[in-house]
């Protein structure tokens, strides 16, 4: 009998979670491995070698390679190409000794519009509110990782949202701790997935619900170092990021994608 799990996007996007899910449950233990619940990934180019990358994107439909030195990016990419898999990569930006300061000086200005509230996920959050999640996040071209890194039944985690007084969620942002305790980076955590609505932009939602996430993180589960991967290309999240304490790191996230089980040729935005 086949577990089910929570998953979330599009029909493609719902697959590669179960294929992720089924073969995390065997890998959850291995510090080689890491996630936040989209698709598996390397730590790094050092902890197994490029055929590992590869297989895993045939297996799943994609996998990542975390910590690639900007000089190596082109050349993983090639080498991933000739085997006719699809890359996609991302700038990785870390926090700094500024972040908490900073996301909690943002939580005293410029507070939400009186007609959203404040929402966390947690283990028992109704499966109507994920729904509204997986609503907001796919309008920006962004993937809701899978339920029970969200819900933080997997590892550490905090997802906040903001819902109008209709339910509707217009808002939502995420982190998860992303690496095993021993891995070389023990208590690093993903944080992004800063998502608003179209016809809510412009109100400061983002940036708050990312400062709530880093704050909560913290606050929680004692987390003090983040980052989050962005593309060249991407002016105004680095902008966002800039005022929180973010700032690109000598690494690129290089993903290895199977353009048999993923058409579209990338994960998330």
């Amino acid at each position: 009998m086949t577990e089910s799990v929570e998953t979330f996007g599009p029909p493609s996007s719902q697959a590669l979670q179960a294929r992720v899910w089924a073969s995390w449950k065997h890998l959850r233990d291995d510090p080689a491995i890491v996630t936040h619940g989209r698709a598996l990934g390397l730590a790094s180019p050092e902890v197994a070698p490029l055929s590992r990358q590869i297989a895993m994107a045939r297996e799943m439909g994609a996998a990542a390679c975390e910590h690639v030195p900007e000089a190596d990016v082109a050349a993983r990419c090639a080498a991933l190409e000739a085997e006719g898999l699809k890359t996609d990569s991302f700038v990785d930006w870390r926090s700094g000794a500024e972040t908490l300061t900073l996301a909690r000086a943002r939580l005293a200005v410029r507070p939400f519009a009186e007609d959203l509230t404040l929402g966390l996920v947690g283990p028992d959050t109704p499966a109507a509110i994920m729904a509204g999640l997986d609503a907001v996040t796919q309008a920006c071209d962004m993937m809701l990782p899978l339920g029970p890194f969200m819900r933080g039944l997997e590892r550490p985690a905090v997802c906040a949202y903001v819902a109008e007084p209709s339910g509707r969620i217009v808002g939502t942002s995420a982190s998860v701790e992303m690496y095993h305790p021993a891995s070389d980076w023990p208590g690093l955590c993903w944080w992004g997935m800063l998502s608003t609505h179209p016809d809510r932009r412009g109100e400061g939602i983002a940036s708050r619900l990312g400062a709530i996430v880093l704050d909560e993180m913290n606050r929680r589960h004692g987390m003090t170092e983040f980052f989050t991967g962005i593309r060249t290309s991407n002016t105004p999240s680095e902008a966002l990021c800039t005022q929180l304490g973010f700032g690109p790191s000598p690494y690129h996230v290089v993903i290895a994608i199977d353009p048999a089980l993923m058409a579209g040729g990338r994960l998330t935005k």
